[in-house]
């Protein structure tokens, strides 16, 4: 009677023992479920703000696209109509990022070139605006990518949490079956589900409130 007592004894204290664990284990798997739904946030916040930036340098670019075609038209209705004056006033004023560009175009034309490129269509033309938002829409997909990251290790967490609940409804479970048999497969269900979980958590990526890192 004492040995079938003792023994009753022991799966009380392991089971609760792991009850102990389970729960620390499901709170730290929510509030890990919790960091990773917040980077999730923060890197779709900081995608629509980079898109926003994105948008707003094209805009600027595509402007002043449409300013230097104009200019480099005029010029060329100066230059054909034999109306040097407005021609060099053009080569004067142009943008600082159209000039290099028209120059070269100049100097080809004053060659002879044949099959001239227009200076759109040369490497002296660059508009920085639209290399930054090119950059920019790159920043942001990086964000975007960040961000589904971020949503699937939440919904591991939160499937672990699952996990963890499973086990503490097996452990509990123990201590209200009174078949003997019956609470030790409780218990070793609970168990090995705990088990598996842990061992399996080691390897998932963890947030650390700021920038997530991975261990392991």
């Amino acid at each position: 009677m004492a040995t079938g007592s003792s023994a009753h004894d022991g799966v009380e204290v392991l089971s609760w023992a792991l009850l102990a664990a389970a729960t620390v284990g499901s709170a730290w798997c929510a509030y890990q479920e919790s960091l990773w739904s917040g980077e999730q946030a923060r890197s779709s916040a900081r995608a629509t703000v980079t898109q926003f930036e994105s948008s707003r340098r094209t805009t600027i670019a595509n402007r002043n696209l449409t300013i230097d075609v104009a200019t480099f038209l005029d010029y060329l209705a100066a230059d054909l109509h034999g109306d040097a004056k407005v021609a060099a006033f053009l080569r004067e004023h142009a943008r600082a990022e159209l000039k290099p560009a028209l120059e070269a175009w100049i100097a080809d034309k004053a060659n002879a070139r044949v099959d001239l490129p227009t200076p759109f269509a040369r490497p002296q033309y660059r508009l920085a605006d639209q290399e930054e938002a090119t950059a920019l829409d790159a920043r942001a997909t990086s964000e975007i990518l960040a961000a589904n990251a971020a949503n699937a290790h939440a919904d591991v967490y939160g499937l672990y949490t699952v996990l963890f609940a499973l086990s503490l409804f097996f452990l509990g479970a123990t201590s209200t079956v009174r078949h003997r048999g019956m609470r030790r497969a409780m218990l070793v269900f609970g168990a090995l589900i705990f088990t598996l979980s842990v061992v399996s958590l080691a390897r998932q990526p963890r947030a650390s409130g700021g920038r997530p890192e991975r261990v392991l």
